[in-house]
């Protein structure tokens, strides 16, 4: 006979048993002991099949993996100092550096590319109008301009600077003998394109742009890869200067002003930036007279600065017969400058043997000036303009 087990507990016969409680963090320690063994096994065995495909030698100073942190920093950049991990130096450790022509001019305003810069020399082309020559060596930007025309001696620095490769569009006679003569490798007469754009609606001259990844392919296809070594400058660790306030002086730094010919839109305005240690780039000044600061056209919420901000005094001539009254700037030789950094200010001799050398420094103790790692920028200035030099 079937016994109802419900009319048993009824009856108190029979009392009903508990159902057992599962110990759940018994049961969790028991999962997590099964389940370590078998992940560490797995992992074991993932990286002994990884090794025996691939095997790396992890006492070399290149890994196959982009995670370079292990890595130390001491592959240093000739143009600036800054230390790379070997990994991170592969992409340009065997390049020359990119130089690009950029205008200046208030129409081609804001520039593209130029926060990406190693070191940029700014020299008056034509009636007080300066122009840029930018080098890219670490990060070559796909957007570089607006590209203008060349006269030698851009080319000066060019061929100090490793014999780069340089893009232009167009040339003076003299710049064209040079390219010829030196010779000066030009990627605009090896055939480098370039395009337009203007959405500023300005004239043709101020819209054209190139791309920097390109322009080192064209340079490749020219037989131009590899490259030739650079002397470089003397670098130091950083040193921030204490506030004001906290050295007796009153207010904040004053701004640097480069006149080149005259105080106007191609006034060169240079603030310093305590927190960064660096100096802030404005270009001209406003219809309230204040200056204006330049920020870069592809990233408008980043102004251009420099880590080292350089002037040098240089002797400029007129070109005898020239029908569109160019100029000559003797970038070889020696004489006076002045150099920005860390908030200060230091007066320098400024030294050249020849054309390919490289361009020396020494302060008023003839020691080689020590500079900050990172970019720099190189204002070339009359010598008969110093006053227009206000700090």
């Amino acid at each position: 006979m079937e016994i109802d087990n419900t009319q048993l507990y009824s009856s108190g016969l029979v009392q009903p048993q508990p159902k057992k409680k599962i110990d759940k963090k018994n049961l969790t320690i028991f999962i997590i002991a099964f389940a370590i063994p078998v992940i560490l096994g797995l992992i074991g065995y993932y990286v002994y099949s990884v090794k025996a495909r691939n095997p790396i030698d992890l006492k070399s100073p290149l890994s196959r993996s982009q995670n370079d942190g292990s890595q130390k920093a001491d592959v240093m950049n000739p143009l600036t100092g800054v230390l790379y991990t070997p990994f991170a130096a592969q992409e340009w450790l065997d390049n020359r550096p990119l130089a690009v022509m950029v205008n200046n001019h208030v129409d081609a305003r804001p520039q593209s590319g130029l926060i990406y810069t190693d070191v940029v020399y700014e020299i008056v082309a034509e009636g007080g109008i300066t122009r840029f020559i930018a080098f890219f060596l670490t990060n070559t930007p796909e957007k570089i301009g607006p590209v203008r025309s060349a006269r030698h001696y851009f080319f000066i620095p060019v061929k100090e600077l490793g014999d780069a490769m340089i893009m232009h569009i167009g040339w003076s006679p003299q710049a064209i003998e040079a390219i010829d003569t030196w010779p000066v490798r030009s990627l605009f007469k090896g055939g480098a394109d370039f395009w337009r754009d203007n959405p500023r609606n300005v004239a043709t001259e101020h819209t054209a742009f190139v791309n920097g990844k390109y322009l080192r392919e064209v340079g490749n296809e020219l037989g131009w890869e590899g490259k030739r070594e650079i002397t470089p400058w003397k670098f130091k660790d950083e040193t921030i200067p204490p506030v004001a306030n906290e050295i007796g002086l009153v207010g904040e730094f004053e701004p640097i002003q480069v006149n080149f010919w005259y105080e106007g839109d191609y006034t060169a305005i240079w603030k310093y930036n305590r927190d960064t240690n660096s100096y802030l780039r404005f270009s001209g000044f406003d219809l309230e007279g204040n200056p204006i600061p330049l920020f870069d056209q592809e990233q408008t919420t980043t102004q251009v600065s420099a880590k080292n901000l350089i002037v040098l005094y240089v002797t400029e001539l007129s070109i005898d017969g020239d029908d569109k009254n160019r100029l000559d700037y003797e970038l070889v030789g020696s004489g006076q400058g002045v150099v920005f950094i860390d908030g200060t200010s230091i007066p320098v001799t400024w030294s050249k043997a020849s054309r390919d050398d490289r361009t020396m420094l020494y302060d008023e103790s003839g020691n080689e000036v020590v500079f900050n790692r990172g970019n720099f920028w190189i204002m070339v200035v009359p010598d008969r303009n110093i006053d227009q030099v206000i700090y």
